[in-house]
């Protein structure tokens, strides 16, 4: 089987509805879309800040994958939730396109 019947192309199209559903979420606070390589594609941040987010959560991201591919059977990471008191963030792998998706999101104390 070839690679582009196993993965679709990310389109711009596609992107931007992400991006769009994405910023219609109330307390959504920042969104960084980032390709398979860890590079940001679209954000609504800054682009220094987005490239400094997109390097430590690629970090982290690779970090779980490779405990996870290591656990008996080996598992796949679906969507990792890092909460502090103030924000919680979700990385979420996404099987269309392969883009990172992160929400930071504001919590009401």
């Amino acid at each position: 089987m070839q690679a582009a019947e196993t993965e679709p192309k990310r389109t711009k199209s596609y992107i931007d509805e992400v991006y769009r559903l994405l910023e219609e979420k109330p307390g959504v606070e920042e969104i960084l879309i980032m390709n398979r390589s860890g590079v940001p594609i679209k954000t609504s941040m800054e682009r220094q800040d987005a490239l400094q987010h997109a390097c430590l959560y690629e970090n982290l991201r690779e970090k779980c994958q490779a405990f996870l591919s290591k656990m008996e059977p080996p598992q796949l990471l679906t969507m990792l939730r890092v909460r502090t008191r103030f924000h919680v963030v979700l990385l979420t792998p996404d099987g269309k396109c392969k883009i990172q998706r992160i929400h930071i999101l504001r919590l009401r104390i």
